[in-house]
């Protein structure tokens, strides 16, 4: 089963999700998409195109946004200076395979959605 609340962006997938969470995503966010099928990201089209058009720098920004994270807590974490964030999601610096791993440690997903690996 699949939640989506856009604003803000919250995504819940599980098995099952208690009805009262859903009742609490419903009060406080409104617009909530349940999808009661379970699916990969892999297998949502709608994913896989956003991940490909997507930049690093637009994932490290939805990442934290969608973590509620200022760009001064996403520094400290990763060891470097708010302007390397700031520069990273701006597509103003490369992000680096090291860097790509260090996001994905943080943010618990992917290094590819980061550096483009070939």
């Amino acid at each position: 089963m699949l939640a989506v609340a856009k604003k803000p962006r919250i995504k819940v997938s599980a098995e099952v999700i208690p009805e009262s969470l859903l009742d609490f995503l419903r009060k406080n966010f409104g617009g909530v998409e349940i999808n009661p099928e379970t699916y990969t990201p892999d297998e949502i089209p709608e994913l896989v195109e956003a991940r490909e058009n997507t930049s690093p720098g637009e994932a490290i920004f939805l990442d934290r946004d969608m973590r509620g994270m200022t760009q001064a807590q996403l520094a400290k974490k990763l060891g470097v200076a708010v302007t390397v964030v700031s520069d990273m999601e701006n597509n103003r610096r490369a992000v680096s395979r090291k860097m790509a791993v260090k996001l994905a440690d943080v943010f618990g997903s992917d290094p590819a959605a980061y550096f483009r690996f070939k």
